[in-house]
């Protein structure tokens, strides 16, 4: 039923959008035919790619993506402007709001209004690309009443790389160089690293790339629900932990430098274990950190002792209006929010599930700067600041240095800052 309601949507939004268009075009043949191939060919790529998937060879999944994909971003900008145009209209029928001089030359106004719709169109997708394609550095400075290591750790948060044959080792080879270069304590990887098949992985010996990660503490990582989609996820997980990364399926670590690192299954998995039974015998006086790809109960974390949950999942919306609906469908669907003693942290993710557009939203990596209260001060108070209010949530700041992943060879020391 859900299938069936999402293609209808589609179908019906594009059939809007194609005869719109259709009727702001100029009675030339030659351009209506030209319009009508270029739109079919985005919505039959679309299609093939979703269904296809990575089954065919890169050089044709590729393409397909690329046309597709944007295709979709592009149909989704000219519906919510053909909309809009269409509301102004009716209004217009009720209370005469356009001047005289548009209702006396309607077929240029139409005109106008589609090479403008066209430019701001290209012009988001352009703006879109570079955000995807420049991933930022996210920094929250959290602190906390309990014993660090040396008073303080750095966690290197990333989170929905969406390995495939689009988000391919070239980007990866980035995102590990962007956060091998913040020198982490701690690097977790909260889910969705592949995004379906495992074969473009392989090929691209992208595990490999991602043995590249390294941090003083150690590199953690959690299953997302899309390692449940390709249907091949144990060779998923043995690409990842051969790499040389702590899977952690519904289990948790005592680490030798005294914390306790959690993780969950996905909760695709409905059998997933209770978090209770995953800390069952941990001593939970130590700093406890929980990787959780899916940001929803979030009392589960607060009610079993957590420290710090980290997440990702929402891509906060990857691009607008997208931001609206997952703001509408989390609790906390991006930043940092502190409920009593539990700190959550909400990434975007460094990647993104198919259009390679970020528009109002970023890739990013986030670093937590976590910190021991001093022992005379008696809060348990945690603090996150920032230098760039903008990019705050209500109970938190966060910054956003923009840092481009450079391109450099090997991997970066993971040394502490002080």
């Amino acid at each position: 039923m859900f299938f069936v309601i999402v293609i209808s949507s589609f179908l019906a939004i594009s059939s809007y959008v194609f005869i719109r268009g259709y009727q702001a075009l100029p009675p030339v043949l030659t351009l209506r035919i030209i319009y009508a191939v270029l739109f079919a060919s985005g919505f039959i790529s679309f299609f093939l790619r979703m269904y296809l998937g990575d089954r065919v060879h890169e050089r044709v999944a590729v393409p397909l993506s690329d046309i597709g994909f944007t295709f979709i971003i592009a149909l989704v900008y000219f519906a919510l402007i053909a909309l809009g145009v269409d509301i102004l209209r009716l209004i217009n029928y009720f209370i005469k709001i356009f001047p005289e001089i548009i209702l006396r030359n309607w077929a240029l106004s139409k005109q106008i209004l589609l090479y403008g719709s066209l430019l701001t169109v290209f012009t988001l997708l352009i703006i879109g690309n570079i955000n995807f394609n420049n991933p930022s550095v996210t920094r929250y400075n959290i602190t906390t009443d309990k014993k660090l290591p040396g008073g303080e750790m750095k966690i290197v948060l990333a989170s929905d790389f969406h390995l495939s044959s689009y988000i391919n080792a070239k980007h990866l080879r980035r995102y590990v160089e962007l956060i091998n270069s913040q020198q982490g304590d701690i690097v977790a990887l909260a889910g969705d690293i592949a995004d379906r098949d495992v074969r473009p992985l392989k090929e691209q010996n992208m595990g490999y790339e991602l043995s590249k990660l390294n941090a003083k503490y150690g590199v953690f990582a959690v299953t997302g629900n899309h390692e449940f989609y390709g249907g091949n996820r144990e060779e998923i997980y043995e690409l990842i932990r051969g790499a040389g990364i702590s899977l952690l399926l519904d289990s948790a670590v005592h680490s030798p430098f005294g914390f306790v690192i959690a993780g969950r299954d996905d909760m695709t998995n409905r059998k997933r274990a209770s978090l209770d039974s995953i800390l069952a015998g941990f001593d939970l006086t130590l700093p406890v950190i929980l990787l959780d790809h899916q940001p929803k109960h979030l009392s589960d974390a607060r009610l079993n002792g957590i420290d710090i949950q980290l997440s990702g999942h929402t891509h906060r919306g990857q691009f607008w209006p997208g931001s609206i609906l997952v703001d509408a469908m989390f609790d906390l669907a991006y930043g940092h929010r502190k409920i009593e003693k539990t700190d959550y942290v909400v990434t975007s993710g460094i990647g993104l599930w198919g259009p390679k557009f970020r528009i109002g939203t970023k890739s990013e990596v986030v670093v937590i700067e976590w910190k021991e209260l001093p022992a005379t001060t008696g809060t348990t108070a945690s603090e996150s600041t920032s230098s760039k209010s903008s990019e705050s949530t209500a109970s938190a700041e966060s910054s956003s240095s923009k840092t481009t992943a450079s391109k450099s060879s090997g991997s970066s020391s993971s040394t502490r800052e002080h």
